[in-house]
């Protein structure tokens, strides 16, 4: 039976029937506990508010976006205890169209849209630079927006990233350094980058693809990239983007440009030896060697490696009987039975990227077969 008084944002506690109890936790939100105390999934579709600002049907943080105009913040998010933090565009934004998780307002700039994304725990901020012309804009070589906060500073983060602290210097927000990446995947795969997803087909054009098409809020495979230090100075925060991948001869566009932010609770990220990270990943990403087999391809051989960060505060003085760790696996090359292995490492954060922590132990491993139909066992 659970323990209601004991369930979180991303945990339950259940009491068995020899005295003991279990502790299920994930490193991601799995519900919302809404205002009047009651539980519901996760729905991150936007929806028009009667104050004119834009937000998440059922998010962990207290999201909103602004509904257009220049008397609202274009970004604020708070916390249970009520402390938040806002980022101001630089001006007057125009009223966006929503569609479904992601806000897109039109010609922030000449050629360059913003896009807002929520998520369950913060959201992503991407400039789309859709052409050279608007590339060549003096006003890109430095973004500033308006930073403030309500029993939060913003600071400087690790890694080139910035953090959102109370007054004893804990983060209650964080995000990574900012990255840019442009659309060279698209041309180099038809169109079709699976980066967020395991693999793509490679039969004909003219066939059904194998896997979704590509996340315009993550860099896909075959895109160039650069890694963006945010500065955090005198009440702004300050991107400077790279500007051989902004207006390179060989830039493929759209450009996009990227800092997220996201809730500071628990962490979970994925790391890939070509550079690429994944802070706060959502959806369907992978481990392994990505390359190419059986008529799929995700990649020309990196490596990717998942982290995930585990803060089981209320086992504080408990004996621990058991433990077991979980993952589900959605999607593979083919039903070749390869090894898993789990390690226990040193703390990740906002700036871990290749090749990780050291490893501290090896905790266990598995030898698994899947396919790339609908079951999961061939």
């Amino acid at each position: 039976m659970e323990d209601v008084a004991q369930r979180t944002e991303y945990s339950q506690t259940f009491a068995n029937p020899d005295g003991t109890f279990t502790l299920t936790q994930s490193t991601a939100p799995q519900r919302v506990k809404r205002a009047d105390g009651s539980w519901s999934g996760i729905d991150t579709e936007l929806e028009r508010r009667a104050d004119g600002s834009i937000g998440p049907k059922a998010a962990v943080v207290d999201l909103s976006f602004s509904g257009g105009g220049a008397d609202r913040s274009m970004i604020r998010m708070g916390d249970k205890e009520n402390r938040s933090f806002s980022l101001d565009w630089p001006g007057s934004l125009p009223e966006p169209t929503l569609d479904g998780a992601t806000a897109i307002y039109p010609e922030v700039l000449p050629g360059v849209d913003l896009r807002l994304t929520a998520t369950a725990e913060g959201y992503r901020q991407v400039l789309a630079v859709k052409t050279a012309q608007a590339a060549a804009n003096p006003e890109l070589e430095q973004i500033a927006f308006t930073a403030s906060g309500d029993r939060l500073a913003v600071v400087p983060g690790a890694g080139g990233g910035l953090r959102a602290v109370d007054d004893d210097g804990n983060a209650v927000f964080m995000g990574p350094a900012g990255q840019m990446w442009d659309s060279a995947g698209d041309d180099a795969v038809g169109g079709d980058s699976a980066r967020t997803r395991s693999a793509r087909s490679m039969a004909a054009a003219d066939e059904p693809a194998a896997e979704v098409g590509k996340d315009p809020n993550l860099p896909g495979d075959g895109d160039a990239t650069a890694v963006l230090p945010v500065k955090v100075t005198d009440g702004a925060v300050r991107v400077e983007p790279d500007l051989d991948l902004l207006r390179g001869n060989g830039t493929v566009y759209p450009v996009y440009i990227d800092p997220p932010v996201g809730l500071g609770a628990l962490e979970r990220t994925k790391i890939s030896s070509d550079g690429d990270r994944f802070w706060q990943f959502d959806g369907d990403l992978g481990v392994g060697r990505c390359g190419s087999a059986d008529g799929y391809y995700c990649g020309p051989g990196y490596i990717d490696r998942m982290l995930f960060e585990f803060a089981p505060n209320n086992l504080n003085g408990k004996h621990v009987l058991d433990a077991s760790f979980n993952a589900y696996e959605t999607w593979s090359f083919n039903c070749d039975a390869k090894w898993l292995n789990l390690v226990r490492t040193n703390n990740i954060s906002e700036a871990t990227r290749w090749p990780g922590p050291a490893t501290i132990d090896h905790m266990g491993d598995r030898l698994v077969s899947a396919g790339p139909g609908d079951q999961l066992q061939p």
